[in-house]
C-alpha cells in the first residue's frame, strides 16, 4: 500500500540532512585561517577530518616565528552562525537522526520481507551495503572526493578490516530481523566483552582489572533485560553474537592497519568507504549461498503481501542512513575527545531503543528497562576505564 504524502516528503527531507555533511565536508572552509607564505589552507572533503593535525601546524608556524599570523587572523564573516561548535552540535544531530532512521526503515525492509526466517535478510543487508557503496563511487570518480591510491597490496591489507565489517552489519541485521529493535540493541550493548577477550586472545593484551570489572555490569544487565523479553529469540542472540563478535574482530585486526601511513592519508571517511565496498564483496558470497537458491521464492512470497516499491525504497533508505551515519559518527570523533564520543555512543543507544519503543509500539517489560539500563551503563564505563586505564582504545 501506498504511503501519505507528509512520509513522502520526510523521507525526502532525511536525504537531503543526511547528505548535508558531505555536502559540509566538501565545501566548508575551515575556521582556521594562515598565512599563505606558509602553503595553501588545507581543503577539500578531508579538511575537517584532518583538522587536529593543523594543531601540530600552529606550533611548527610559532617555532617559525608566525604564531602573530595565526593569532590575529581576523575572523570569517560567517563565523558567528557557522563555527566549530556549531558545526559539531550538527554533526552529532545527524548521527544521531541518521542512526534513528536507519533503524526503522531497516526494521520496516525487514517486516516487509518477512523478517530474519523470510529468505531475504541478507539480500536487504548486502543491498544497504551497496547502497553506500554507489553513493561513494561516483564521488571518487567525479573528482568531488579526493580518492584514496589504492592498489591490490592495499586491498588485501584492508581486506579483513571489510570482512568483519560484513560479518558485524550480517549479523546486527539478522538480529534486528528476529527480534525487537530495542531487543537488538540491547544484545548489540555486550560488544566490550568480545572486544576484551579477543584483544587477550589475539594480541595477549590485558587491560587492567578496573576494564574488565565494567563487563559484570555488561553481561548482568543484558541477561536480566532478556528474562522476560516479549520479543525473545535465539536467533536474534545468536546473530548478535555473531555480530558483536565481528565487529570485536574487526577493531582487533584492524588496529594495525588502521596504523599504516596510507591508510591515514586516506582520511576516516575515505577509510570506511573503502571498508564498506570490501564488506559488499564478502556479501555476495553468503547472499549467493544461502538465498539465491530460493530467492524468487522468497521474493514473490514477500511482494504477495506487500508493494515491491516499498520493500525497495525503505531498503535503500535503510543503506544510505547506514552509510551516512557511519561517516558523521566518523567526522564527529575527528572533532571530540575518544571520552565524548564514547558518553555520545552509549546515550545514541538509550536513544534509539525509546524512539523504537515509540514508533513499532514495543513493550518493554520491568526487567527489560531496569537490565538494558545497567548494561548501557556498563558499556559507557567501559569506555571510560579503558581511556583511563587502558591503550585508549574505544
Amino acid at each position: 500500500g501506498g504511503e501519505p504524502e507528509t512520509m513522502v516528503s520526510t523521507r525526502v527531507a532525511l536525504l537531503l540532512a543526511l547528505a548535508a555533511p558531505c555536502a559540509l565536508a566538501l565545501h566548508a572552509p575551515s575556521m582556521r585561517v594562515t598565512a599563505p607564505a606558509h602553503g595553501p589552507l588545507q581543503q577539500g572533503p578531508m579538511a575537517s577530518l584532518a583538522r587536529p593535525d593543523s594543531a601540530a601546524a600552529d606550533a611548527a608556524l610559532r617555532l617559525r616565528g608566525g604564531a602573530k599570523a595565526v593569532a590575529e587572523a581576523p575572523k570569517a564573516w560567517y563565523s558567528a552562525f557557522w563555527n566549530e561548535t556549531v558545526e559539531i552540535t550538527v554533526l552529532f544531530g545527524l548521527w544521531y537522526w541518521g542512526n534513528i532512521y536507519y533503524n526503522i526503515y531497516n526494521k520496516k525492509a525487514l517486516n516487509l520481507v518477512g523478517g530474519a526466517k523470510g529468505g531475504l535478510v541478507w539480500s536487504v543487508a548486502s543491498f544497504q551495503l551497496l547502497v553506500g557503496a554507489l553513493w561513494v563511487i561516483p564521488l571518487w570518480l567525479l573528482g568531488l572526493r579526493r580518492s584514496p591510491n589504492m592498489d591490490m597490496a592495499k586491498w588485501k591489507a584492508m581486506a579483513p578490516v571489510g570482512l568483519w565489517a560484513a560479518g558485524a552489519h550480517g549479523g546486527s541485521v539478522v538480529a534486528l530481523g528476529a527480534g525487537a529493535v530495542s531487543f537488538g540493541q540491547i544484545l548489540k550493548a555486550c560488544e566490550p566483552a568480545f572486544s576484551a577477550v579477543t584483544e587477550v586472545v589475539l594480541t595477549g593484551n590485558v587491560q587492567a582489572w578496573q576494564v574488565y570489572a565494567t563487563l559484570i555490569p555488561i553481561i548482568g544487565g543484558v541477561a536480566f533485560a532478556s528474562l522476560k523479553e516479549l520479543s525473545f529469540s535465539w536467533l536474534a542472540v545468536i546473530a548478535a553474537m555473531i555480530a558483536n563478535q565481528s565487529a570485536a574482530l574487526k577493531g582487533v585486526q584492524g588496529k594495525a592497519v588502521m596504523k599504516e601511513p596510507w591508510v591515514k592519508a586516506m582520511g576516516a571517511a575515505n577509510q570506511y568507504g573503502v571498508a564498506n565496498i570490501l564488506s559488499v564483496l564478502f556479501c555476495i558470497p553468503v547472499v549467493l549461498g544461502l538465498e539465491v537458491p530460493k530467492w524468487q521464492e522468497s521474493w514473490n512470497r514477500a511482494t504477495a503481501k506487500n508493494d515491491p516499491k516499498d520493500i525497495m525504497m525503505n531498503t535503500f533508505l535503510s543503506g544510505f542512513a547506514f552509510y551516512l551515519y557511519n561517516e558523521v559518527s566518523f567526522m564527529a570523533l575527528a572533532k571530540v575527545s575518544p571520552v565524548t564520543h564514547s558518553v555520545a555512543n552509549t546515550l545514541k543507544r538509550v536513544v534509539i531503543i525509546i524512539v523504537s519503543c515509540i514508533v513499532f509500539k514495543t513493550k518493554l517489560t520491568t526487567e527489560g528497562i531496569v537490565g538494558s539500563g545497567i548494561a548501557i551503563l556498563g558499556t559507557l564505563l567501559y569506555s571510560l576505564a579503558k581511556q583511563k586505564y587502558g591503550a585508549g582504545g574505544h
